[in-house]
């Protein structure tokens, strides 16, 4: 029994000392992963730039004063599952809208700590009406790294696209997964017709959203070829969703502002027992085990539902003799954390890939282009934690050009 006891002594101390080894050597990025706003302010401090640390809420209703089409946005996702307005279209089968405010502006996300105004289309997309008249090459499809969060139009991905020639629409749709991108291209595809359909695939949770989308009856019909709700004929139906989906999001807004907590940054001795609670959890040997040992990651996503819905893509682009294109997209967290389960996919890529090649899908690794940049940060907001910057998206733009049919 004693022999018991000291063996467990020894044991929980020597569990207890790799998981603090593996926190001390843990990147700084990572660890301030505990209070990302605040790393972000500092950051920009640091390196002299201007920064607004407004809440969403306060740019949108200060702004809403001298805009009157300012909107809030909307997004087929589980950001706006809980709204009534949701929850109502879903129970009455109504059609639900893929994104909004239509010919509205929107405020953008500060990954920079900047906000910026966004202008969306007749059809609630981030696009310039005066593109639908032009013969169209391509289509983006995704989440928010193909709607180009945090830049204007003009910086994303389609944005530099269109000033390369090739005049491309952006029907990406922030917080969604795989099955939002194939009903887009199920409703528009057929309807533009273009020579590209391309979806840019983020590593980080478009699995995660599949989960979510995959119990969705309106969604999950998408899977049938013949599934689509007409959906270019029924603005008069979508406008109202959005009108009511917008007092739905004021109202929530309002209500924020109203009961906000205006410390902005958290104290050292909060991180601290943030870190410490983590270290006694033991989270970094839990991530190792789940991820790297025995690849949990595989239970938690339906990947054979993710390889089916991409093929249904590749076969809706083919019924026009489109070209459809994969475009594998790395998260920050690849290059900058270590066992982490923030981002537990990330481990999938090569079994992601070589399943679509085997499929005769073409993939574009972007991970090929910035596993050798010695320079990373520089396409990252702030040099930090987010989506593409500017100069992130013009990079992918580049690399995807080549691939692309005139």
């Amino acid at each position: 029994m004693r022999a018991i006891k000291i063996f467990l002594i020894y044991f929980i101390l020597i569990t207890y000392s790799v998981e603090f080894l593996l926190f001390a050597f843990t990147s700084n990025e990572q660890k301030s992963l505990i209070n990302i706003e605040n790393t972000r302010i500092q950051i920009a401090k640091n390196k002299n730039i201007k920064y607004d640390t407004r809440s969403p809420e306060e740019f949108f209703f200060q702004n809403k004063k001298i805009l009157d089409n300012l909107e809030p946005a909307f997004y087929y996702s589980p950001l706006f599952d809980r709204y009534k307005t949701f929850i109502k279209a879903k129970k009455n089968n109504s059609i639900i809208p893929f994104r909004g405010p239509i010919n509205s502006k929107s405020i953008s996300c500060a990954e920079d700590l900047n906000y910026r105004l966004i202008e969306n289309d007749k059809y609630g997309f981030k696009n310039s009406n005066a593109l639908y008249d032009k013969k169209i090459n391509s289509i983006l499809i995704g989440d928010s790294y193909a709607e180009g969060f945090c830049v204007k139009r003009e910086k994303d991905i389609a944005g530099n696209l269109n000033k390369k020639g090739f005049n491309t629409l952006n029907f990406g749709v922030a917080a969604t997964g795989p099955l939002v991108s194939l009903a887009v291209l199920r409703e528009f595809g057929n309807f533009i017709k273009p020579k590209n359909s391309i979806y840019i695939y983020f590593e980080g949770n478009d699995l995660a959203g599949l989960n979510w989308e995959k119990k969705d009856n309106n969604l999950i019909q998408y899977l049938n070829k013949e599934h689509n709700v007409n959906y270019l004929s029924n603005y008069k139906n979508i406008n109202k969703f959005l009108r009511l989906a917008s007092k739905e999001s004021v109202a929530i807004g309002k209500w924020k502002l109203e009961n906000k907590n205006y410390k902005m940054e958290s104290s050292r001795y909060e991180n601290f027992k943030e870190h410490l609670s983590d270290t006694l959890e033991l989270q970094n040997i839990k991530n190792i085990l789940r991820y790297s040992i025995f690849n949990q990651q595989k239970k938690e996503y339906d990947l054979d539902l993710f390889y089916l819905v991409v093929e249904k893509m590749n076969l809706e682009t083919a019924k026009w003799g489109g070209k459809f294109i994969f475009v594998y997209t790395p998260t920050w967290s690849r290059y900058f954390t270590t066992n982490t389960n923030r981002e537990s996919s990330i481990k999938l890529k090569d079994e992601i890939i070589s399943r679509l090649i085997s499929k005769k899908i073409e993939v574009i690794d972007l991970t090929n282009f910035f596993d050798n940049e010695k320079n990373l940060e520089q396409y990252f907001p702030l040099g930090y934690l987010g989506h593409y910057n500017a100069k992130g998206y013009r990079k992918i733009s580049e690399i995807i050009s080549a691939h692309l049919e005139r």
